[in-house]
């Protein structure tokens, strides 16, 4: 039954990626998965449900993905790369597209708007974690908001997404990174204040 259940979250996905979000429809993502449309309603109560659900799995496996590469990281540079290689990783997959058409289609004051807000939280809370760890001890860390940076940051991911799928400019992606890498290697070498206490002699 498990299985069932994920062969219909992974077809909804699919069909996001495919058909966006107005043409993800039961029958199209019984199509997509090769299974009855009855099947989706023994698992979930309607379409809205099952959407939420696909939110929840898709967003969820990415965070686990991104806070075990990212954990102890405390240099910009090692960041950034790893920042690169996860979201190709978001593109090959499609994640990051399915995701977009939620956030397209979602109306305001449904559930799954209820749950693209919590998710929307859940990786500002990881932005600020990576971006406490390399702000520590620099000295921009006292006039850096760390909350509002992370809000900013994960704005900026799914604008970039946005803006791609418009114009189809898949070189937009790498040219943002490759930016960050040069600024990120000079913020490297921006020396930790040492906060230990002098000892008077």
């Amino acid at each position: 039954m498990s299985d069932t259940r994920d062969r219909v979250l992974d077809a909804t996905l699919a069909c996001l990626v495919r058909n966006g979000y107005g043409g993800t429809t039961a029958r199209a993502i019984a199509q997509t998965g090769g299974f009855a449309p009855g099947v989706i309603y023994y698992h979930f109560s309607d379409l809205d449900d099952l959407l939420v659900a696909a939110l929840a799995r898709t967003s969820g496996s990415r965070i686990r993905r991104y806070r075990a590469e990212l954990s102890g990281t405390e240099r910009a540079a090692h960041a950034v790369a790893r920042l690169r290689e996860l979201y190709d990783e978001d593109t090959e997959t499609g994640h990051i597209a399915a995701v977009q058409e939620l956030y397209a289609g979602a109306r305001p004051g449904s559930r799954l708007a209820a749950q693209l807000a919590l998710e929307t939280r859940n990786w500002e809370e990881l932005a600020e974690e990576l971006l406490t760890a390399l702000l520590r001890g620099k000295p921009l860390a006292s006039v850096v908001r760390v909350s509002v940076l992370a809000s900013a940051a994960v704005a900026f991911y799914l604008g970039m997404e946005t803006l791609t799928h418009l114009d189809g400019d898949r070189s937009r992606p790498a040219t943002h990174f490759d930016q960050a890498a040069r600024l990120a290697a000079v913020f490297d070498r921006i020396p930790r204040l040492n906060r230990r206490a002098r000892r008077t002699p």
